[in-house]
């Protein structure tokens, strides 16, 4: 019988202390089975315990141990959010590796049909797979068990179980972002299969549920979300409402290029994420991205020094000075984006290298800079709200409001560079365009947003610069579409060989 390989049972994954920064990742790590629901959830403590410990699952670099063969048990699946946002900005345009994508996060770049990108069989697949079915299982536990803790009052038990809501949502959206087209397109298309509760290893897997049926799931439970959650949480990694209301931005975002009523849905949310997270000044811009205390941070991980990722840190790969690979640089085309005035354009240095003789050693980013110098570690970033004000300045250009759309974005432009000036546009299409240009000159190595932003567009994407690996991908090209995992494929047995995707 064909069982789910990747729904894992919810003792297996436990939590956190509820403080964030030394006991982020200590005990309990109840791996050998020996707690049980019952005692997870006897206690209003072992609920928040259990919730906290979600948060590992998207921190966690190193989820399943590095040791055992690729299709063993100990072959490492989850490498965490952050790896799983920077894949997607390898297949941007800003950051490219000097060994023309033959090196550590090369091959994403390259957009090849290979073992580092969309294959069934490749690493990235099964690490994106796997994150976000292990965060949505420890979610459905939390959301069928926090019922019956005896020491909680109700109103704090609909918070943790909207928490969990919240984070249910935001994996399904991924995944449903990652393995099918664009909303818009067709909502019928199969997206992935739906749990809504907990699953172990007897569990008999369900089919694709089409993109409609995911989504649909998807706003209930970060409707339930805006609903019962608050501005107040006893640390950054944890949602509140803020949190909620950025991620209800990005959900209604893509299901507005269907529903264009939706777009004040977007600018709501959007609006409300960003109260209290005031924009960073250009100084604070350049401080390294690797601290949770950026007052413009709404969420984020905190990597305390004695839990850094070290190698296996964005800041090993991209910062120059206290890096160990050191092989991502930033593309010309980033660096002339920017005007002479613009605050970060300075940080894209040039070390003098002769362009014919090295082309691709042109300018690197100090954009992400190691906490303390001569290691790799920093917190990790996952919402700002400069990214929530591109958002809402979309949605703006989208209603046909042009104005306020270019109004919102000169906030953000001018705060960057003195001397900017509004947009002179007057189409949608025209201020959109330039949208997609701020976002790339404020958020590049962040999220991977602009690969969706394009997906959501049906836009073609077209490499330019120094870039090594030129590539020209089409809307209708089948590369935005990831296969779903060989080893979910072959485990699952609602799933036939005619589910898998082109």
């Amino acid at each position: 019988m064909k069982k789910i390989p990747y729904i894992l049972s919810f003792v297996m994954v436990l939590g956190l202390a509820t403080s964030c920064k030394k006991d982020f990742l200590n005990d309990p790590k109840p791996g050998d089975g020996s707690l049980t629901d019952n005692i997870i959830f006897s206690t209003k403590t072992g609920a928040v315990n259990a919730l906290t410990g979600l948060y590992w699952i998207f921190r966690s670099e190193n989820y399943n141990g590095y040791g055992g063969e690729a299709t063993g048990a100990g072959y490492l699946t989850n490498r965490g959010l952050q790896t799983t946002m920077f894949h997607f900005e390898m297949k941007g345009n800003d950051i490219l590796d000097i060994y023309a994508g033959t090196y550590y996060w090369g091959n994403e770049g390259t957009w090849v049909e290979g073992y580092y990108n969309r294959n069934a069989d490749g690493p990235r697949t099964r690490q994106i797979w796997d994150m976000f079915y292990k965060a949505i299982n420890n979610a459905n536990a939390i959301i069928l068990n926090v019922p019956n803790v005896t020491d909680a009052s109700e109103d704090e038990k609909k918070q943790l179980i909207a928490e969990a809501k919240v984070i249910r949502a935001y994996s399904y959206f991924w995944l449903a972002r990652v393995y099918q087209k664009s909303y818009a397109i067709n909502p019928d298309a199969p997206a992935v299969p739906i749990y809504t509760t907990p699953a172990n290893s007897e569990t008999v897997g369900n089919k694709r549920s089409s993109l409609k049926e995911v989504y649909s799931l998807v706003v209930a439970d970060i409707e339930d979300g805006l609903k019962n959650l608050t501005e107040a949480r006893p640390s950054k990694y944890r949602i509140n409402l803020n949190v909620a209301e950025g991620i209800a931005a990005m959900i209604y975002q893509e299901l507005a290029m269907a529903d264009a009523t939706l777009w004040d849905k977007v600018i709501k949310n959007a609006k409300g994420a960003v109260e209290g997270y005031p924009l960073m000044s250009n100084a604070q811009y350049k401080e390294g991205f690797n601290n949770l205390a950026n007052p413009e941070w709404i969420w984020g991980f905190p990597v305390p020094s004695d839990q850094s990722l070290s190698f296996h840190s964005l800041f090993s790969y991209i910062d120059q000075e206290n890096g160990y690979y050191k092989n991502l640089y930033a593309n010309v085309a980033l660096y002339n984006s920017y005007s002479a005035t613009d605050g970060r354009r300075s940080l894209l240095i040039s070390r003098g290298y002769d362009p014919v003789t090295y082309p691709l050693y042109q300018r690197y980013t100090d954009k992400f800079r190691s906490r303390t110098k001569g290691v790799m570690e920093g917190d990790i970033l996952v919402m700002r709200s400069a990214q929530l004000l591109l958002i809402e300045a979309e949605a703006y250009a989208q209603k046909g409001n042009i104005q306020a759309g270019i109004d919102k974005l000169y906030e953000l432009q001018v705060l960057r560079d003195p001397s900017a000036t509004k947009l002179a546009v007057s189409s949608k299409d025209a201020l959109v365009d330039a949208i997609l240009v701020e976002r790339s000159k404020e958020l590049y190595g962040e999220n991977g947003q602009l690969y969706f932003d394009y997906k959501r567009l049906q836009k073609k994407f077209v490499r330019t610069g120094n870039h090594p690996n030129k590539v020209s991908i089409e809307p209708t090209d089948v590369r935005w579409v990831f296969r779903i995992p060989q080893k979910e494929m072959d485990a699952n047995r609602s799933l036939v060989v005619a589910d898998q995707n082109p």
